[in-house]
Parts: C-alpha cells; structure tokens; sequence
C-alpha cells in the first residue's frame, strides 16, 4: 500500500510510493503524521537546484500529527500526544555547538528530517508520508491551541524568523523591515509585531499590502519605490525573498550597525557592495532555523500570542499542482499536505 509521497528522478513529479521506516529506537517516537507543510526548499531539493539532492527523494520538514507508539526509553511523550517534527532530527551531540546547545549548527553535520546520509547507506526520508520516526529529544509537543494544520509550518517558516528576530534583541520601539510577504515573510510580520517592532513590509507588488497590513504591518512600499527617505531607519530587516534581489538597497535603510538578515534562499549569489557594510558598520547575517531549545520557546511564545501560519489544506492527488503554485508565488501563505489522503 502506498504510504509516502516520493520524487524518483530530478524535475520529475511527486507520486505515491512505498518506504518502511524501520523498527523504532528506544529513544524514537512513532508519529502519525497529519499534515505536513510545503516549504519552497522542497521545491529546490525537488529539482535539485542546490546540486545536494539524493533520489528517490521523499521531502517534508514541517510536520505535525499524533503519537502512534513510543521507544522503551522515551519519557517526554506519550501515544495520543499532539507531536512535531521539524528541519532536523538528529546531531553529534560531541561538538563544540551541540554542547553549547546549538545543535542547528552542528560540527559534523546535522541530520536533516530527508535527504541526509544514514549509517546504513540510507537516506533520511520526510513528512510527505503517513508516519514519521523521530528522537524524542528532536520532536516537539504541539501546544493543544495550536491547530495541527496551521501550527505545521511553524516547524520550519515559524522558528526560521523568530530565531533571528530575538537573537538580534527585537522588541518593543525596534524598527523592523520584513522583504517579501510569503511563507517565511508573513510569519515574520506576525512574530515582529508580537515582539512589540514597529513593521514595514517591503514587496515586490502591492498584491499582498492589505494582508500584510491585517498581520500588523504599518507600512508597505514596494521595491521599485525610491528607498532613500528611509535611509538609516531600520535596526534590523529580515530579508525573506527567495527571489534574486540586490542587496545594496536593503543595505541602505539600515541604521548604523543595523542587521541585514538573510533568510530566503536565492538561485543566484547576491552582490553587494562591501561599503554599504563597512562606511556605517552595517551586519550581513544569516539563520538557519534554531537550536531545540529555542524551537521550544517559539511554540510556547505562538501560542501564548495565538500566531500560526496562514495556510491552505492541498490533497495528495492535489501537491504537484501546489508546487507549481509555489512556485508561482501563488498562495497565501502556505501550503499544508494532508497526509491522510495519501
């Protein structure tokens, strides 16, 4: 019987497929998996566009659903808690950054939840499936006012803009531009606004303005307006386009050591000029989700200010046509998979 959603050839579609997931560790938990978001990395791995990719190739990192059965040695959960998988699910745990609890940058290469090497020449198979094994210490309890379906890309998109929101210290009086309303910017808006940052919302087209304004933005303008009456305004802006953008003019409406954050992942390398950085001490960061740890406190901290994805439920029979939306920027915000139809 078909279980998983798998990709057998680079560019070639999703269809339905067969993995067996093994027995379970003693340290693993058994996850029933209910929905599982589509992130647009997918849509990379897919292609394979990063030259990373391994097929056949299932995909799927934001993942939410029920405990089915638990490890011997498991005690955080139990069978019927609301449980999530996230980008990764395993780490060294020996290096210099596991130690430090920061096992999102891992020394030896963390595992990511599909397409990262195994022992056994395997490799990691994702959330596109009716059932997932994860580590305990890797998975997370899903706040019971979180719905299952939206909550998903809070895995991924969520944890990806909150870590550096509050890694740079946003809070109330901060200046804050978000760069591209989609799966990550729109979560980025709603994290901002919670933290209490004053939210401008830059966009390609004002297709998006009124949405992002509803998420609490104050501002949007789009990129072909002249950026140079906001010069030096913003502490920090979080650039979530994935599209190719110069990064000389986000660069420019910085304060003086203001943080540039690169989230999304472009085809092409950006260019930039280094006195945009160096003349007033400027930061070109970058993120990539977060620690455990931190993925705790983002679930804890949504759900305390009720912030989930906005999402839009695709079928099985229904993910290729949604890829292609995604592609096409053409969702709002998130497509969520739901696994029980595959």
């Amino acid at each position: 019987m078909p279980n998983c959603l798998v990709i057998e050839k680079a560019g070639e579609p999703l269809i339905r497929g067969e993995i067996d997931r093994g027995e379970l560790a003693a340290d693993e938990i058994e996850i029933e998996i209910h929905y599982c978001g589509v992130c647009h990395s997918d849509l990379h791995q897919g292609k394979n566009d990063w030259g990373r990719a391994f097929f056949p190739l299932v995909p799927g990192h934001e993942v939410t659903g029920i405990v089915k059965s638990i490890g011997s040695e498991v005690t955080k959960f139990k069978v019927g808690d609301r449980a999530g998988v996230g980008v990764f699910k395993n780490s060294c745990g020996d290096c210099e950054m596991c130690l430090d609890r920061k096992e999102n940058y891992c020394l030896n290469g963390r595992t990511q939840t599909y397409n990262a090497p195994l022992a056994n020449g395997e490799r990691t198979k994702g959330g596109y499936a009716q059932t997932i094994h994860a580590r305990e210490s890797f998975s997370h309890l899903i706040p019971e006012n979180l719905p299952l379906d939206s909550a998903a890309p809070l895995l991924c998109a969520g944890i990806t803009t909150f870590a550096p929101l509050t890694q740079w210290g946003v809070g109330p009086g901060s200046k804050v531009a978000v760069v591209g309303v989609g799966g990550l910017g729109h979560m980025g808006i709603k994290f901002a606004v919670a933290l209490g940052a004053e939210v401008t919302v830059i966009g390609r087209t004002e297709a998006k303005k009124q949405d992002a304004l509803s998420f609490g933005a104050i501002e949007f303008i789009t990129t072909d307006e002249e950026f140079k009456d906001r010069a030096n305004r913003f502490d920090l802006v979080l650039n979530a386009a994935s599209a190719d953008v110069g990064l000389d003019r986000f660069l420019s409406i910085l304060k003086p050591q203001g943080v540039l954050v690169m989230l999304g992942l472009p085809t092409q390398r950006p260019d930039f000029d280094p006195f945009s950085i160096v003349y007033a001490g400027r930061i070109l960061a970058g993120s990539n989700v977060a620690p455990m740890w931190q993925t705790e406190k983002m679930l804890q901290f949504a759900s305390e200010n009720n912030i989930v994805s906005e999402v839009e439920i695709c079928s099985a029979d229904q993910i290729n046509q949604a890829w292609q939306r995604v592609e096409q920027s053409d969702v709002r915000y998130r497509f969520v998979l739901d696994a029980k139809t595959i």
